[in-house]
């Protein structure tokens, strides 16, 4: 495959991470680029779709119809939300023309986006939304997106390259979403991915919440605790998958600038294997390891016994702590312990070393006994 195939097939599977961790997506494109159809190519996957263009709508469509039942008002969910809601199969609700909606419209649908209801109707936990909008440069008219608003998708860059479309309108055969659901090996994964973001965000804790100054950024991706949550939540979907893909979710969640930062950041890390510093707590691998290393290591290895949280496995992870003591000092491990202390199960034992987070964990308030 060429670069321009393997970079688009990277955007596909962006969309379907999006789809299948139900994280609202929002592409930014050209007009008749094929933002609409791809989405509604999830029909060929057994996908329910429910595309509505926005401008056609009115606040009352998401947020319902104030109607007098029985002497009180309810909100009556409109025609899209009751065929959604009677569907067995998985389904996609694309909000098409995005920014053509005006501002009434666009606030009356974060709820939707948000919590999944429509009035007075909760849908059920099988849908997923997306959206598309043309760049302001290209559109005919529309609002730009208030930050509230912005801040609930994963925004992707659309481009659909030349030599995919020349080569798909001769054979008929177009790149197709590769939609499925997490594994059983999902959960894992975002327990990994949540602990590295947690690690960066320690040492980065500026970059937790960052509201753009300018007007156009505010209405695209920005780091919040809600778009973290998005970032580590979509890797773990795609953890294994190409850099590309990752790259994509990442900037689309958090923005170019921060994105760009964390990704390089990981790229450096080479953590041990959290299972091997359990089995080996006094094995020194901690040793030489600068100080953001020693704490997403032993963030890894919190969150590999919250996963399998035996007694034996506990007062492990609380000797890898005591053990990384010795090359970094205390600073990197006193989160993880007072974190551990929190969860210890019934029965587990303490290191006799673990009085080395005396002074902390006494203001704490969790020093043991």
């Amino acid at each position: 495959m060429t670069r321009d195939h393997l970079d688009y097939q990277a955007l596909l599977d962006a969309v379907s991470a999006c789809i299948a961790t139900r994280i609202p997506f929002l592409l930014w494109g050209e007009p008749g680029a094929g933002k609409t159809a791809v989405v509604e190519s999830a029909s060929d996957a057994g996908f329910h779709v429910e595309t509505l263009v926005c401008s056609h709508y009115e606040p009352s469509d998401f947020a319902g119809l104030p109607v007098v039942v029985e002497g009180r008002v309810d909100l009556a969910p409109p025609q899209w939300a009751l065929r959604v809601s009677r569907e067995e199969r998985p389904s996609v609700v694309f909000f098409d023309e995005w920014t053509t909606a005006s501002p009434a419209v666009q606030a009356a649908a974060l709820r939707p986006l948000t919590h999944g209801e429509v009035g007075a109707l909760r849908l059920p936990e099988r849908v997923s939304f997306g959206a598309a909008a043309n760049p302001a440069d290209v559109a005919a008219s529309g609002w730009e997106l208030a930050a509230p608003t912005a801040n609930r998708f994963v925004h992707l860059e659309w481009r659909l390259p030349p030599e995919v479309f020349t080569e798909s309108l001769v054979t008929g055969t177009w790149p197709a979403l590769r939609l499925r659901p997490p594994g059983p090996e999902y959960a894992a994964a975002l327990a990994r991915q949540r602990s590295l973001v947690a690690s960066f965000l320690r040492i980065r804790a500026g970059q937790v919440s960052a509201l753009p100054r300018d007007a156009a950024s505010r209405g695209r991706a920005f780091p919040t605790p809600r778009t973290w949550d998005y970032t580590a939540r979509l890797l773990a979907a795609v953890e294994g998958e190409d850099v590309r893909v990752r790259r994509l979710l990442v900037h689309g969640t958090v923005g170019d600038a921060v994105g760009h930062e964390f990704l390089a950041w990981l790229d450096s890390l080479d953590l041990p294997d959290p299972e091997d510093l359990l089995l080996h707590p006094s094995g020194g691998q901690l040793a030489d390891l600068r100080a953001d290393r020693v704490h997403a290591s032993l963030q890894g290895v919190l969150a590999a016994v919250v996963a399998d949280p035996s007694p034996d496995r506990w007062t492990s992870a609380v000797e890898v702590c005591v053990a990384a003591c010795a090359g970094s000092g205390i600073d990197p491990a006193v989160p993880v312990v007072r974190s551990l202390l929190r969860i210890r199960p019934a029965g587990a034992g303490l290191p006799a070393g673990i009085s080395v987070f005396a002074a902390p964990l006494a203001l704490a308030g969790l020093l043991p006994r």
